[in-house]
Formats: C-alpha cells, structure tokens, sequence
C-alpha cells in the first residue's frame, strides 16, 4: 500500500493483508425469475421487458458475493464506479461461475480505492459477461474539512435530457435490495452516522439496475459496455428521476433537489441476437 499511515476505517483494515491479484474463490451464480423480481421490485423496474433474459445488473451483486467470500468486510465500503461489459444475452436460470481478482490499489483524501474484476464463465468457457468495479474504503479518520470557497454555478443536469423513469426510495427497498450485501452502511442508521452520513445508503447497484432497466426498455442490449458512475450519496428516503439524452447513450440520475447522483455511459451497444 503507498500510505501505511493512514489507517483504514474498523475492519476494512482487513484490506491491508490483501494485496492486488489476490483471487476471490470460485463459485456458482444464477438469476432466477424470483430473484430478478426481488430486485426489479425494490427498483421500480417492469420485469416484463426482459421476457425470459435474466438482468445483467443484478450479477453485480455477486461481486460484494465474492469480496465476502474471500473472508473480507462489505461493511463501509461505497461503490464509486461500476462497469459492465456484456457480450451476450443470459437466460433466467443460466448457471455462470462467478471467478475474480482484487486490482491495483488508489489513494484519495478520503480513503483507498479497491478495484475489482470478475468475470462471469459458462460451462462451455465462453464469458457473456465481465465487470470492473471500484469502491471507496475510507480512512479511520476523516479529512479536515477545507474552507468552502464561493460555490461556482453548475449546469442544470436536466438540460438536454428528458425524463424517462423514477426510483422512489424507502428504507424498505433500500433493505431489501442490500439482503445479499450486508452492508450496514444501507441499513443501520448509527452506523451509517457513523461514517458521516446523515442516514443509510441506498446501495449504488439500486440506480445502476433503474437505469438499465431504461435502458432495456428501449433496447435490449446483446453486446454491451456500460459504465456507471456514482458521484453523490443517495439516502434511503431519496426521491430519484432518471433521465436520458434523446440518442440513449447517456442516463443520469437526479435526486429530488435537482443534483446529479449517477451517470451511466454507453460506450457501445449491439442489439442483434448473435448466439448461434
């Protein structure tokens, strides 16, 4: 690590032994219709649009699923930059093995930065889908807060785009969608306070399945590069609208006082069924 004297916050300290190309441990996955639906439910998404195709959003899960199964901590950990990249349609049902590795470290004023890549393999070997994530483990303590300068006037987020869903947020959903996660970070308010925040975190993932979710009902991807950005904390009594340019390749996020939470970029998309 390039910063041994500052320490990670609680058990994220774990992090210090793991160095980058440690592998996660193999193990088997699937969305089924009453997961996606669990998820699609707690994200106003309509499940309908993708028939019998399974979700590729809701693999991402299996990502905090493999942190923990290499015996580390998900509590107070925030994702900051998730990417996919699909390169065909999953089935309901469709067994994949999840295999994956810890990436190159970063260092910010705020803590250390764990990237991730996993990969998600079909008995044949072939890969449909990968994903690369990155997450914020925050330091022990926080930065002193720098004096705040006279705030430069930002662009209205909403300019150019137009409206295209919502995500309305309640402890519930925000619960249910981190069940898998156990981050308590997205459930337990002393120690989301803990942590600085003014009340629990929706997980990242929530806005990243309402976007595809836009996304797939305008098109459903067969090759894909999708990334997502999480630029802003999302509480569990947020209230979000979900915009997109008018070509769909750009998809914002934006919380009930008008600020930017999520951007998602769509470096590439096919959509012609290519399985032979």
């Amino acid at each position: 690590m390039n910063d041994q004297a500052k320490t990670l916050s609680g058990a994220l300290s774990a992090y210090d032994e793991t160095p980058a190309g440690t592998r996660f441990p193999v193990f088997s996955s699937h969305v089924d219709q009453v997961r996606q639906a669990h998820y699609h439910r707690t994200t106003d998404v309509t499940g309908a649009d993708f028939a019998n195709l399974a979700d590729v959003s809701v693999f991402a899960q299996d990502v905090s699923r493999a942190i923990t199964k290499a015996g580390l901590p998900n509590d107070g950990r925030v994702l900051v930059r998730q990417r996919l990249f699909q390169t065909g349609r999953i089935r309901l049902g469709e067994a994949l093995s999840v295999e994956g590795e810890v990436g190159p470290y970063g260092e910010g004023p705020r803590g250390r930065y764990l990237t991730c890549h996993v990969a998600f393999r079909r008995a044949d070997r072939t890969v449909p889908l990968r994903m690369a994530t990155e997450h914020l483990l925050p330091y022990d303590e926080a930065p002193t807060a720098p004096e705040k300068a006279a705030a430069a006037k930002r662009e209205d987020p909403r300019i150019g785009m137009q409206p295209v869903g919502s995500l309305k947020l309640n402890p519930e959903k925000v619960m249910g969608y981190a069940k898998e996660v156990g981050n308590k970070i997205h459930s337990d308010p002393e120690f989301a306070q803990s942590r600085g925040y003014r009340a629990p975190l929706a997980q990242g993932l929530m806005q990243l399945t309402a976007l595809h979710g836009a996304i797939v009902k305008r098109a459903m991807p067969w090759e894909m590069d999708l990334e997502t950005r999480f630029l802003r904390p999302v509480f569990w009594d947020s209230q979000l609208t979900l915009h997109s340019d008018p070509l769909g390749r750009l998809y914002r996020c934006i919380d009930q006082d008008g600020k930017l939470t999520a951007e998602a970029t769509l470096h590439h998309l096919t959509t012609q069924d290519m399985e032979p």
